[in-house]
């Protein structure tokens, strides 16, 4: 059950970029819209003899209400926990006798529920994702039970890592009206005090087939599909319209440093976060030029910053950067490097900012250019052919407003990006008043953590 992560983003891009640029052929992306509303997607791939159906809801922690951080995570996990037709756990016995599999993630922008099950399964997982939609109904003793577990959960993913619990506080310190603030897990002092009333009624306004799209990848095609899923989605009720406010982040003018101190660091981290475009939110041209502006930076051992401060300085011994435009508000441009034994992380900072500013005068070169490129189109291969890789990218991409076949028209505009116009995207994106700086340092001695 996952949660957000800037990298994973990032890598969200370069499968996106890979998919418009590959020499292959292209996807074929089948769509289709029941009655009530639900869109259903089909995409086929008959390498694999399987599919993967994911239900998409558009909800996520960003839906919290405020003082209810982690509400959308809990209700995932109590998606599981029976029905008046399937109580109990015979939703996930059910799929396992079947040979399946099932799992579920909770972003900040939306919640998806996957079955990966031989195609001649299919209905029937429709129809157990059919029922948990319109009849989820736990025990009361089961929302105490697992309230436990997510706030474990907690503890051990989150407070347990020195580095994700900088991630945490850079991002409160990054978005401070937002709801991208919030972590997806939620405030331990939230989670604590979260109900079962607060599940249901989140059910009730999220959890019908007009806030909900579904996406099958695999063995299939549209022609398979559609029957299944007029049988056993197309005649819920559509429910109420559903509205999504949320506070908008005012504009950033003040650098924000974040520094956490824990015993169990042995090696020091450096990290700076922007605030940036999205296809949503400020300049949405430059999602592309952004896309390659992190690679040229630091997707991987041909980038500026590896060459630099890895190969030349020799005072990192690791490097990347990762950009994030996918999403329903703003997005973010991380970097990040880990120093070489004895290089402090300020030598490092000072290093960064360098390479950076010389993005910001100098024009990419045309071999950089192209080696971006490149380094993109080779991510797709392997997702393209696998039976998830294809529904993830293309659900997370719908999950953000974006239509079903993005992925096919979006090659065009990826290769009209120019070297001015990653000049200009650093120029405008890479300011020190739009971001956060994070140290993470070993616990020194009279130091908190």
């Amino acid at each position: 059950m996952a949660h957000r992560n800037k990298f994973l983003c990032a890598l969200l891009s370069v499968l996106l970029l890979g998919l418009a640029n590959a020499t292959s052929a292209s996807p074929v992306v089948e769509t289709m819209t029941l009655p009530n509303g639900m869109q259903v997607v089909v995409i086929p791939n008959h390498k694999v003899p399987a599919v993967s159906h994911i239900l998409w809801f558009r909800v996520g922690a960003i839906d919290d209400p405020e003082g209810k951080s982690g509400l959308a995570h809990y209700h995932e996990h109590m998606m599981f926990q029976g029905t008046k037709r399937y109580p109990d756990e015979q939703y996930s016995t059910i799929i396992r006798s079947l040979g399946g599999e099932k799992n579920a993630f909770t972003s900040k922008d939306f919640t998806a529920y996957m079955i990966n099950i031989a195609k001649e399964h299919l209905g029937k997982a429709m129809e157990l994702e059919a029922d948990r939609m319109m009849n989820l109904d736990p025990p009361l003793s089961y929302f105490d039970r697992e309230r436990k577990v997510i706030i474990e959960e907690r503890k051990q993913v989150i407070e347990s890592s020195a580095a994700r619990m900088l991630d945490e506080q850079m991002d409160a310190a990054l978005f401070r009206n937002h709801p991208y603030g919030v972590p997806v897990i939620g405030w331990l002092h939230e989670m604590e005090g979260l109900t079962a009333d607060d599940v249901r009624k989140l059910h009730r306004e999220f959890y019908k087939p007009r806030n909900a799209y579904l996406i099958v990848t695999g063995d299939v095609t549209m022609k398979d599909v559609a029957p299944l899923a007029r049988k056993y989605y197309g005649n819920l009720p559509p429910g109420p319209e559903t509205k999504r406010v949320w506070k908008m982040e005012p504009p950033q003018n003040v650098e924000r440093r974040v520094t956490y101190r824990h015993p169990e660091v042995t090696k020091p981290q450096w990290s700076r976060t922007y605030i940036a475009p999205s296809v949503n939110v400020g300049n949405k041209e430059q999602v592309y030029a952004l896309d390659i502006l992190a690679q040229v930076l630091g997707g991987g051992s041909s980038s500026r910053l590896y060459r630099a401060l890895v190969m030349e300085q020799k005072i990192a011994v690791s490097v990347a950067a990762g950009y994030n435009g996918y999403a329903l508000g703003s997005g973010d441009f991380t970097v990040h490097a880990v120093p070489a034994q004895g290089v402090t992380p300020e030598r490092i900072e000072q290093a960064v900012e360098r390479e950076i500013e010389r993005l910001k005068t100098e024009l990419v070169t045309k071999d950089e250019l192209t080696t971006a490129q490149t380094l993109y189109n080779a991510s797709l291969i392997y997702e393209r052919d696998g039976l998830q890789g294809m529904n993830y990218t293309v659900g997370s991409l719908m999950a953000v407003g974006l239509p079903a076949d993005y992925i096919l028209h979006v090659g065009e505009a990826v290769n009209r990006v120019t070297p001015e116009e990653i000049r200009t995207a650093s120029q405008q994106v890479l300011i020190p008043s739009g971001s956060v700086t994070g140290v993470l340092l070993p616990e020194s001695k009279g130091s908190n953590p």
